[in-house]
Order: C-alpha cells, then structure tokens, then sequence
C-alpha cells in the first residue's frame, strides 16, 4: 500500500527570480566591485609601464652602448685631425681621417637623439650624464661635418694661390672661402655654446675628465677657425685688394731685449696693392730724432712701470707688451718725422725673417761702402741658416758695423726679404707657413689704424694685446727689458716652465720657473763696446743685466717670488688691472739663476671658464733669440674654485 505524499502548493514567485536574474547588489556591494576593478586596471597600467620602461631601458642601453663605441673611436681621431689641420699633414691621409671622423659621429648622433634621450635627460641622477653624452655627440658631428671640412677647404685654398702677372698675390681665391668659415665658425660657437652648457660637477668621473679633454681640443680647433675667418676677412683688404695701403715694418733685434721683442734698429715703409707689396724706403732707427717731448701721452700707470721712454724713443716703443701702444706711437712718431700717416704698423725680429728666408730663398744684403772697403765684399748672402747669428750677434763683432750700419743693414736686409716676396718662385702656401710660425712665437705682430680691422686682430696671436685681449687677463707675464746699452741680450738664454698647478678653494695656484742663463765667454769684456755696454761706472762690462717683469691675471694678487730658494723682494706697480712686480738681474758670464713665479688663477678660469680654453693656461714671455714668446700649457680644471 503505498503512501501518498500530501500535495504541496507553491506560494508566488519573485519575477526576477523567475527570469534567473540575481538580485541586485546593495551599494556596499557596486562600491567593492569599483574597487576591484581599479585595481585590476592599475596593475595592468603598471604592468604595461613596466614593461615599457624595461623595453624603454633596454634601447637607450643598446643605443649607449652603440654611441659609447662611435664616441671612442670619433674621441681617438680628433687629436690626429688637430695636428694635421694645424701642421699641414698629408691630405690624403687628412681626408681619409675626416671620412672615419664623419661615420663614427654619425653613427654616435644617431644613437643619442629622439624621444628616448629626451626623456632620458630629465631623470634625477642618470639625466645629466645622459643629456651629456648627446651634447657630445651632437657638437662633434656638427664639427666634423661643418667645421673641419671648411679648415680643410682653406688649407687647400692658401697652397693653391696664384701669383698675378704683375707679381702680386691673387687674392680673390681668399675672398670666395671666407663666406665658408663664417659658416664654420657659427657651427664651431654652437657646439661650444652646448658643451658649455654642461655641468661638470654632475657627471659621473668616467664622463667629467674626457669632456674636459673635449673641450680643450675643439677649443683648439675652434681657435684655428677664428684665426683662419679673420685672415681670409682681414688679409685682402690689408693687401689692397680694395686700393693702397701703406706699412711701417719695425725691424727688432733681440740683441737688446724690450718687453714686447726687442730694441727697434730700423723701420721699413711699404706699400702693399692688390696683393703686391713694395718697398718705398727704409730709415735707421738712428735717423729718427729722439722726442724731447712724448708724441702721445702715457697713462698714469704705464709710466710709472716703463717711464716715457716709448713715446720719446722710437727704439723703446716695444718697452710695453701691449701691440697697439707700440704701434700707435711708432706711427706717431713716423708722422711726425715723415709727414705721411700710415695704415698699419708690422713688427718682426731675426728668428721670423730666419724662417721666411726659409720660403723666399738667400738674398745679398749690401753693405755700406766703408765696410765693403774694409772687409773687401760689396755685400753679404744672408739665408735662414746664418740670418739670426749674423743680425743679432756677427753684424757687430765679425762684421765690426757701427751702430747706425747695424742697423741700416738690418733694414736692408729687411726690404731685400720684402722684396722676394713678389718672386714668382716663391710660393704662397711657404710664406703663409713661416708667418704663421712667427705670430705663433710672437715674433710677428700686427696693428691697423682702421678700427674695425684692429678690433678682428685683438685678441689674435698677431694682435700682441697682453693688456687688453679678454682671454690675457688670465695669463701669466714674463718680461725683459735690457738694461745695458749694449748687445748682451743674445747671450741669455731663457726658459718659462710650469712646474706645478694645484687646485685651491680660492683658485688654481700656478707655479712658474724662469730660469736666467749668461752664455757670454769669459771675456766678454773685451768684445766691442757697442756690444759689451758702455761703460757706466756701476756695473763691469760684459755682464747680462736685465730688468725682469712679471705679471699675475687680472684682478690677482702680486705673485709670490724667489730667487733660488730665497724670497725675493720686487718694486710693484698697478697696470690695466695687474700687479706688476719688476726688478734687476745681474749675471756674470756663466751665471744661472731660477726665478719662482706662484700666481693665483680667478676663480672662474680655475673652473675653466671664461675666454682661455679650459684646462690650458697661456705663459707670456719676451721672444728672445733662442726662446718663443707664447707658450700654452695644461692645467687642471678646478671645480670647486669659489
């Protein structure tokens, strides 16, 4: 018998439960599942950035990697590019540099550059030595494609110049280039102006010291533009491409030593249009009357360091190491005397007239007729073997020539060089070479009465501005002035050498040696007046006496001084903003003595800024007949410098 369940009825059903819909959640529930949600996407976001920033750092190290290497090998070929830009290297062998030069550059601009390195510069830490390396890598692309090239062009343009058919100098193939190294020269102050924006003291060591290094040799190259626009600018119009010009050429002998090269012997008018240059006469220092007068005034402070002497004697206007004031009064003087203004005023010693004797070849240089009487020659072949024995020392004592034939013969010497230089066998690209020997040594100085053309030559090595030119103001001065009438100069021997350089919180503390060597005979005594010095009372004949001047940078205090280990005490005077220390050295024949020279750089060129290239300090010196007058030698960079 079966049971029977009892029949249950159903009571109503929900709709939504009907529908299989679930109920809907309350507004604690909606406010979890938002949340869930958020999170889910944050984590996707941040998954997805991860992995960008992985992919992200992956590429900028793959291209860091790849422009470290092209930066390396670009970094191993700028030196070879410098020398050979600046010595005439072989040109195949230059162009073949460059090529190399241009690819790695290339490769290394491309691998720095886009939104990747964008961002990269901006991070904390890594962000400046990112932005660093694609400065770098930006400036040596720019010079290797628009910089180096156009030096090349030039160097190429002086060896090709032509003689015209009157003997002159064909200038137009100068004028067409100089539009070039204008172009260059905006690229070259670009890509310093980038370098320079860098901070140092941010980078990493590994990156600090070869920037440093960078910045030394584009600042190399750079010079080499600036020099190379404003010769292509200045040099047509100052041959007369534009109508006549007329030069004193002052010819010095460092036999008697003036701060800036030595005692004038004579002077030499010339005459230079559309390249060609003649000599329209010659005088003897001698022959210039002495002015009771200054034919221009001196300030306050030149006086005080050099006397009047330079606007009274036309042999002591090289007293001061300034160009322009040696010019200006050697003009002076010359308008006074001759009646006749002059554009310009040249200056040039034996070792330069050596070296263009090297370009032009021998010449006879007559000798006055006494003396050809005397000595049974008419004349005397002077090459750039004998040329700065025979002016600076033979032409008294072998040659026995009084003082005013010395110096009549070295002002014919000097037009006979001049006069070589129109020889259609002497070829252009040798006598821009010698030349350039000479400015770099300052043996040959340049000034022009027109004020534009003067304003290009400040500041050159032909410019002679040791008071004036910005990038002087944080050099080191050594002068000499002779202080026996005589021609005792030729046998000191002279040496300017850093010793050291330390970094201080105060600045870059530089300490120089001169070194002061009489090579004179043990006799000299006995040598002809004219050379061994008139006698004076005071001091015995034969002697090297010399008044030496040294001067700290702008704004230094007086450096601090000994003679061999002892202090010694100099008389000090102010000058353009130096302290010049000035006082007396004695030697007997054979005598050495050691000047040491400790001269505190400005803070701002301690920590290489400012017009003097980085980690380079300038030492000017007298040019002697043994020793140049510019020597640039590396320093540290001192950051901390306050």
């Amino acid at each position: 018998m079966s049971t029977e369940q009892p029949l249950t009825v159903p009571g109503p059903v929900p709709a939504a439960a009907s529908a299989g819909v679930r109920p809907e959640p309350g507004p604690a529930a909606q406010r979890r599942r938002t949340r869930r949600r958020a999170r889910r996407v944050v984590l996707l976001v941040a998954a997805a950035l991860v992995v960008a920033i992985a992919v992200a750092a992956l590429l900028l190290a793959r291209d860091a990697r790849t422009a470290q290497r092209a930066l390396d090998d670009a970094a191993g070929r700028v030196p070879q590019v410098e020398r050979d830009l600046a010595d005439g290297g072989d040109p195949a062998a230059l162009e073949a540099q460059l090529a190399a030069l241009r690819r790695d550059t290339a490769v290394a601009r491309a691998h720095t550059d886009g939104p990747l390195w964008a961002i990269g510069a901006r991070l904390p830490v890594a962000g400046p030595n990112i932005d660093a390396v694609a400065r770098i890598a930006a400036a040596l692309d720019d010079v290797a494609r628009d910089v180096a090239p156009a030096l090349v062009e030039v160097r190429a343009t002086v060896a090709g110049i032509q003689r015209t058919e009157d003997g002159g100098i064909d200038l137009a193939a100068l004028t067409r280039v100089a539009p070039r190294l204008t172009t260059a020269q905006t690229a070259m102050d670009a890509a310093t102006a980038s370098l320079g924006r860098i901070d140092g003291q941010r980078l990493l060591p590994r990156l600090a010291g070869p920037l440093d290094t960078l910045r030394a040799r584009l600042d190399g190259i750079g010079s080499m533009v600036t020099t190379a626009g404003r010769a292509a600018t200045l040099v047509p119009p100052m041959l007369g491409a534009d109508g006549p010009r007329t030069y004193l050429v002052l010819a010095m002998t460092n036999a008697e030593l003036r701060s800036g090269g030595g005692i004038v012997g004579s002077a030499v008018l010339l005459r230079a249009d559309g390249g060609r240059v003649e000599v329209i006469t010659q005088v003897a220092a001698t022959d210039v009357p002495t002015f009771t007068t200054p034919v221009e005034g001196l300030d306050p402070e030149t006086t005080a360091v050099f006397s009047d002497r330079p606007a009274r004697f036309v042999q002591d206007v090289t007293m001061t190491p300034e160009f322009p004031t040696t010019a200006a009064l050697a003009a002076r003087m010359w308008a006074q005397t001759h009646g006749e203004q002059v554009d310009g005023v040249v200056a040039t010693d034996p070792v330069a007239l050596a070296r263009l004797l090297a370009a032009t070849g021998p010449v006879d240089v007559p000798l006055p007729a006494a003396s050809a009487a005397r000595l049974g020659m008419p004349s005397v072949s002077v090459s750039a073997d004998n040329a700065v024995q025979l002016l600076e020392h033979d032409v008294y004592v072998s040659l026995a020539l009084g003082p005013h034939d010395a110096d009549t013969f070295f002002g014919s010497l000097v037009a006979a060089t001049a006069a070589r230089l129109e020889s259609a066998d002497v070829g252009a690209s040798a006598l821009v070479k010698a030349l350039a020997a000479g400015a770099d040594d300052h043996r040959v100085l340049v000034w022009s009465a027109r004020a534009d053309e003067q304003a290009r030559l400040a500041g050159t090595v032909l410019g002679g501005t040791f008071l004036s030119s910005p990038r002087a103001a944080d050099a080191v001065g050594v002068f000499f002035d002779d202080a026996i009438s005589g021609k005792m100069s030729w046998f000191l021997d002279s040496s300017v050498t850093l010793v050291s350089s330390t970094c201080t919180d105060a600045g870059r503390v530089d300490t120089v040696d001169v070194t002061l060597t009489s090579t004179a005979p043990a006799d000299a005594a006995t040598l002809p007046t004219y050379v061994a010095g008139w006698p004076n009372g005071i001091d015995p004949q034969g002697i090297v006496r010399t008044v030496v001047r040294l001067a700290g940078p702008v704004g230094a205090p007086t450096p601090r001084l000994h003679r061999d280990g002892v202090v010694l005490g100099m008389e000090t005077h102010p000058l353009r903003g130096r302290s010049i220390a000035s006082g007396t050295i004695t030697l007997a024949p054979g005598e050495t003595t050691t000047l040491r020279v400790e001269s505190t750089a400005s803070a701002a060129s301690s920590r290489g800024e400012g017009p003097q290239p980085a980690g380079t300090l300038d030492l000017w010196s007298t040019p002697t007949a043994h020793a140049g007058g510019l020597h640039v030698v590396p320093v540290p960079v001192c950051p901390e410098a306050r």
